[in-house]
């Protein structure tokens, strides 16, 4: 008997163990899911600040182009 007991004890803290480790494993899977859910969040605000970006800089390029001529018209006046 004492044997028997010994076995079931046994399983019962293999059987607690399985339980505890079920448990960190959806915690780590949920996780896992709001850290890729952020990193897709992130990767849309990259390219959202991409294309901001781009238009910033042909908006950056048309200024320049007006003030060189600006700078040419005042020259042919002056």
């Amino acid at each position: 008997m004492d044997l028997l007991k010994q076995l079931e004890s046994k399983m019962q803290a293999l059987v607690q163990q399985r339980n505890q480790l079920k448990e960190e494993l959806e915690t780590l899977k949920a996780a896992g899911a709001a850290g890729d859910q952020e990193l897709q969040s992130l990767r849309s605000q990259l390219e959202t600040a991409l294309g901001d970006k781009a238009v910033l800089e042909k908006d950056r390029e048309a200024v320049k182009d007006q003030v060189a001529s600006i700078l040419r018209a005042l020259e042919a006046l002056g």
